[in-house]
């Protein structure tokens, strides 16, 4: 069964939530791993963003460029009395222009891990403490009955290049965790005749200190071995960070 695209996943603002706002410190721990996504108020990355679109329909490819910025802006209570973080994020088309909103994201950190919620969707990034080979179901909270979301079920995330340098292309890191989110290959278009497929990857890395600097978004279907795929593909490069 083809698993649907889950529509421009990086570009629709996500509906304001009615938040209670309280301004409180960074949650205290003695977890040193858990500043591989530091909360902390005014903290914000930058990213290049690299956007490839599919719409198999119309054999129609479309390639966007553009920037991103997620900077932590306020904490609120969550319904379970837990601090939470708001993340917003501003978008531009190129350096130099304008930010304007495009959505929010919400930030829970838990006893053992990180909940993040964005477009709707609560991801589990991050189970603490990080460890070499440590797997978990990032998206078990995920709503698997809408047809939208029904490509996010059994992904199991995977730590991997724990502690390791990277060069995101634009930055080089000294400490960087390497997540490893899905990696499925069902059939192969232009190979395996007449059939239909789909190919998915997700892959992030964070740097210590800094918080996510690489992500790698790749969904796309097809139903034969034509050229009509459907889907999308983001790669975002942090350029910068305060």
């Amino acid at each position: 069964m083809i698993k649907k695209i889950l529509p421009i996943l990086l570009f629709v603002a996500m509906p304001v939530v009615a938040l209670f706002s309280c301004r409180k410190a960074n949650t205290n721990t003695s977890d040193l791993t858990r500043n591989y996504f530091p909360l902390t108020l005014g903290k914000s990355v930058t990213y290049a963003v690299d956007s490839v679109y599919y719409f198999g329909s119309v054999r129609l490819k479309t390639e966007v460029k553009s920037q991103l910025k997620y900077s932590i802006t306020d904490t609120f209570t969550d319904q379970l009395h837990r601090l939470s973080y708001i993340m917003d994020v501003y978008s531009r088309p190129y350096d130099g222009a304008v930010w304007y909103p495009i959505r929010v994201i919400l930030i829970t950190p838990t006893a053992t891990g990180l909940l993040y919620t964005q477009d709707g969707t609560q991801y589990v990034k991050l189970m603490f403490p990080v460890a070499n080979g440590f797997s978990w179901a990032g998206n078990q909270n995920a709503q698997w009955q809408d047809t939208t979301y029904a490509y996010l079920k059994n992904w199991n995330y995977t730590y991997q290049n724990y502690h390791l340098p990277y060069f995101d292309g634009y930055e080089s890191f000294d400490n960087t965790v390497t997540v490893l989110e899905d990696n499925e290959h069902v059939n192969y278009q232009n190979i395996d005749s007449a059939v239909s497929g789909y190919d998915t990857y997700a892959e992030e890395i964070y740097a210590y200190n800094v918080g996510m600097i690489y992500k790698d978004w790749t969904h796309t279907t097809w139903v034969d071995s034509s050229q009509n795929k459907s889907g999308y593909s983001v790669v975002m490069q942090a350029i910068d960070n305060q």
